[in-house]
């Protein structure tokens, strides 16, 4: 990757008034899945000064620029709920010029949004997630004593969505405007607080004029919403509600991009969340008259070779993205990754027709603009000049420094210790087993046992997982335990309050339910149903207590083939094989009362439906649990669970179990992804020896390859592999004092070890592998 970047000013001005005059040039400053965390108290001034440095070079050129988002802007955790404190009130009073302004969860982000100018954004899933009342609070006014006292004038810009429905809800249908408004229409002022009050905030489109330029704004959202946030009474429209059928929702934005363009306006935008790069990919290609699509939702971070990117980032794919629309006219897909850590910056020529130029995009002015130190200095001789008094970014940097100043105390409750990097980012969580994705599993699941003994399964959502636990090194990229944080007294290695907040934002409850395995493993199927290249679906499911195998290449449905509980005192342990239900003993779960509830589409509901009284579900939040001790959550909740479990387990002796490679998990294991082992030998007539074992060991040798393969599929109980011919296991004891077993093994086939360990019954340990001794002889010998 190359660290030099050019602005407009530089020579990449010279080469691109080389491609040739066109009608229009603009600048498209974009994010997405702002998503404010703990970070964002760095990164979100040094994304300020990014933009504030692009938009200064633009404007000193005479080249219109736009700020869009593709949705996303807040989500719930310890910055959202920051806004709140009572502390930050004569900091919004300051910052805002407002002296009647008050706090109110996520006020930081939506503040530093309108800072900046933001001329719109999509509606994102993460706006909905607490609840419609909270997002009427951050976007819309509070205006009071007959429009003379202004607590709070919202948004500042129209969050845009054509395949919403807003009506049905009482805290948002009045702010919903159906008009093609120009995005001034959106915005309020001291000067005049009854036309702040009457300001809409929500719409299918707007308008963003520029001098004599106008840019018609168009905004989707995902048409999974309702079962992935809390939406109350909006909808999605239909046809397509629920899928991600991009036909249907073309069908809705085509009418919607008809009416902009029937208005004279020849330059179109859509900003869409729907969360999948791959989706905006095929939706724009279906629509009429789209010049850029601005994808939001999946963090894709598209880059060229002239990008300074942060340290240990790749890109996953060039900057920008060339398509065409339905017109065969040339199309831009943008993206960028979230959480404040990007500027995307698009400089493109229209001609004069309207039609996109992307031969004028010039690759050392357009692509990812990285908000680290090194990011802020490539736009800025210094940092003093960057942070100025006066300029946005000394604004945002004030209120989030008030932020941190609240982080900070919660920084310093230690909960447990960690010798190693827990990982919670997106692109694991949502597609494979982790560390910390299991260590919440059991947490989850102790708190259950603890209020009812029979629970066996603990299950929750990728989705739910929002941030890692642990550092990561600004130069190398290499992962580590937390940092000590000379501030809060935090120590090198420690768990804090504020990092489980941070990581498990939404602190759902606890919810017990009973399944038929039947069921269960229809909760399986469905929890690695959206696996697939280059997705990164919610729904993914992270357990304890139990252990399985899928295949992402069978249809969705009938992925899972093994699965096992993985306590050794399970009557009936096996509960798929070969794809087959086994055993007909109920099992007893802990999930979340979200995904209970039917979020990410859970079956949870329709099990309820068909028999309650069988399915006896018991919300841990309701159960006035005593409190342990920890106390900054409700007992009963995610957050509470893991304090609980950290300062149970791992308050002195630390968390040390590393996180996997996809092919090395055990919890989740993968077909396809599996170690593979080399050919040893392939003796007349062999026989397993087994020295050094003690009673509860148990080894597996399984036999042959997958044909053109030299690698081997194992599954929870060592006892499959995809296409293999044979498999002998030998489950618990030996045939003598010593220890020693002879096992005769079929003729003329090649051999592998795939298991041996002195664990309890079907839990794995597949590193380091055992030596082979013999392996040409008739005799296999595996020392313990």
């Amino acid at each position: 990757m190359q660290t030099t970047r050019f602005l407009l000013s530089g020579a990449a001005l010279a080469a691109c008034a080389a491609i040739g005059t066109a009608q229009t040039r603009v600048q498209i400053l974009h994010a997405s899945d702002l998503e404010g965390g703990v970070d964002a108290i760095t990164d979100a001034p040094n994304f300020a000064a990014v933009v504030e440095g692009l938009e200064a070079d633009a404007a000193n050129l005479a080249i219109p620029s736009l700020l869009l988002s593709s949705g996303d802007n807040y989500i719930p955790g310890p910055f959202f709920n920051a806004a709140a404190d009572g502390s930050l009130r004569p900091v919004f009073q300051s910052v805002l010029g407002n002296p009647n302004a008050r706090e109110g969860e996520g006020r930081v982000d939506v503040s530093i949004m309108n800072l900046l100018g933001f001329d719109a954004a999509a509606c994102g899933n993460h706006e909905f997630d607490a609840g419609t009342a909270v997002y009427q609070t951050i976007v819309g006014t509070d205006i009071r004593n007959n429009f003379t006292e202004a607590r709070w004038l919202g948004s500042q810009f129209p969050y845009l969505s054509s395949n919403l429905d807003f009506g049905g809800d009482p805290n948002l249908a009045g702010l919903f405007t159906a008009s093609i408004l120009p995005s001034t229409a959106f915005r309020g002022t001291l000067a005049n607080l009854q036309a702040a009050a009457a300001a809409p905030k929500f719409a299918n489109a707007t308008i963003v004029t520029r001098g004599s330029e106008q840019f018609g704004i168009i905004g989707a959202t995902t048409p999974l919403l309702e079962a992935i946030s809390s939406t109350g009474g909006v909808t999605v429209k239909s046809p397509g509600a629920g899928t991600n059928d991009m036909v249907d929702l073309a069908s809705i934005l085509q009418p919607v991009i008809d009416s902009v363009r029937n208005l004279g306006v020849n330059k179109i935008v859509l900003v869409t969340h729907l969360q999948q790069f791959a989706l905006e990919q095929t939706l724009t290609p279906l629509l009429h008259g789209v010049d850029i699509v601005i994808a939001g939702g999946s963090d894709t971070l598209l880059a060229d070779g002239t990008d300074y990117l942060r340290p240990g980032d790749v890109a996953a794919g060039p900057y920008p993205f060339v398509t065409q629309n339905a017109d065969s006219e040339p199309a831009l897909i943008l993206s960028t990754d979230g959480q404040y850590s990007y500027v995307g910056r698009l400089v493109v020529d229209f001609d004069a027709a309207g039609v996109l130029q992307p031969g004028s995009v010039v690759a050392a002015q357009s692509g990812a603009w990285a908000t680290d130190t090194t990011g802020v200095l490539n736009v800025h001789p210094s940092l003093a000049v960057a942070f100025a008094n006066g300029t946005d970014a000394a604004a945002v940097q004030t209120l989030t420094g008030a932020v941190s100043a609240i982080v900070t105390a919660r920084d310093g409750n230690i909960m447990g210790k960690a010798t190693v990097f827990l990982e919670g980012r997106r692109e694991a969580v949502r597609t494979e087993e982790t560390n910390l994705g299991s260590l919440t599993a059991d947490a989850n699941l102790a708190t259950a046992r603890a209020v009812d003994p029979t629970v066996q399964v603990s299950h929750k959502n990728g989705g739910g997982i929002r941030n890692q636990i642990g550092s990561i090194d600004g130069l190398t990229g290499e992962l580590g335990p937390n940092l000590a944080n000379p501030l809060s007294g935090k120590l090198a290695g420690e768990i804090s309050q504020l990092d489980i907040e941070n990581s498990l934002r939404f602190n759902n409850g606890l919810t017990l339910v009973t399944l038929t395995r039947t069921q269960l493993k229809d909760v399986l199927e469905h929890s690695v149903a959206a696996t697939g290249p280059g997705n990164t679906p919610g729904q993914f499911g992270h357990w304890g207590g139990l252990s399985f195998s899928f295949d992402v290449a069978l249809p969705a449905g009938s992925r899972v083939r093994y699965a096992a509980l993985t306590d050794p005192s399970s009557s009936q342990p096996i509960l798929v094989q070969d794809g087959v239900v086994v055993g007909s003993a109920p099992v007893r779960l802990v999930t979340l009362n979200f995904l209970a509830d039917g979020g990410d589409s859970y079956p949870f509901p329709a099990f309820e439906t068909a028999n309650p009284t069988f399915f006896d579900r018991l919300d841990l939040l309701t159960q006035s649990l005593p409190s342990g001790a920890a106390t900054f959550a409700n007992p009963g909740s995610e957050q509470d669970a893991m304090a609980e479990y950290l300062l149970a387990n791992f308050a002195t002796s630390a968390y040390a179990t590393r996180d996997l490679a996809v092919g090395d998990d055990q919890r989740i294991q993968q077909i396809g992804t599996r170690p593979g082992l080399a050919v040893t030998g392939q003796p007349s007539n062999p026989s397993l020896d087994v020295t050094g074992a003690v009673p509860g060991d148990f080894a597996v040798l399984t036999m042959g390859f997958r044909a053109g393969e030299s690698a081997l599929d194992f599954g929870p109980l060592g006892l499959f592999g995809n296409g293999v011919a044979s498999v002998i296991y030998v489950p618990q004891g030996f045939t003598d004092a010593s220890g020693r077993t002879s096992v005769p093994l079929p003729p003329n086939t090649s051999f592998g070890i795939a298991v041996v360990t002195q664990m309890h019954l079907f839990t794995i340990v597949t590193a380091p592998m055992p030596e082979l001794t013999g392996a040409t002889t008739e005799s296999i010998v595996v020392s313990l």
